[in-house]
């Protein structure tokens, strides 16, 4: 019984976030402080269940796999994988990020994304895709529609690219 109490208060920590960093000892500290103290953690598994839910999801960073049951987000990195059923929206991510029915919307991506809908805020390094896919810089992009102002390859149904070799293509298109 007592391995059954104290697995269950693992599984829980692990699963509801509540590995969070310790806060700061002195109430003087600024704001900015406790924020550096956070980014310097690096957690190997976590889960957040809403947009900014448990807390500690905000500014955690992941090295290993971070679950959203049904969303993950943060502003912190995810170095590894990030899976979702409907959302992945943690600001950078390296590595793989998969929302199974839904969005992802990181601001800087390196690696590859799959989900029904991809974009990327800022920056992305590396393949998108899904039935619709959207990149502002550098990027692979495979769906139906792709969206790009300056898309390395596009392969798919309609593709949009503002500073590539055509503006539109059917098929296929590419950066200048």
């Amino acid at each position: 019984m007592k391995v059954l109490v104290a697995s269950a208060i693992a599984m829980s920590a692990v699963f509801c976030g509540l590995n969070a960093p310790a806060q700061t000892t002195s109430p003087a500290d600024s704001a900015a402080a406790a924020v550096a103290s956070v980014t310097e953690r690096w957690d190997a598994v976590l889960a957040g269940f809403w947009f900014h839910s448990p807390a500690s999801i905000d500014t955690a960073n992941v090295k290993g796999v971070k679950f959203g049951l049904p969303i993950s987000s943060g502003a912190g990195t995810v170095k590894g994988f990030e899976w979702s059923f409907i959302c992945g929206a943690t600001d950078n991510v390296e590595g793989f990020q998969w929302a199974m029915l839904g969005v992802n919307c990181p601001k800087n991506m390196t690696g590859m994304q799959m989900g029904m809908v991809n974009t990327v805020g800022n920056e992305i390094s590396g393949f998108q895709f899904g039935l619709a896919n959207d990149c502002n810089r550098e990027g692979t992009q495979l769906g139906l529609v792709n969206l790009g102002d300056n898309a390395d390859y596009q392969f798919g149904l309609v593709n949009f690219n503002k500073n590539g070799w055509m503006p539109f293509m059917v098929g296929f298109n590419h950066a200048k």
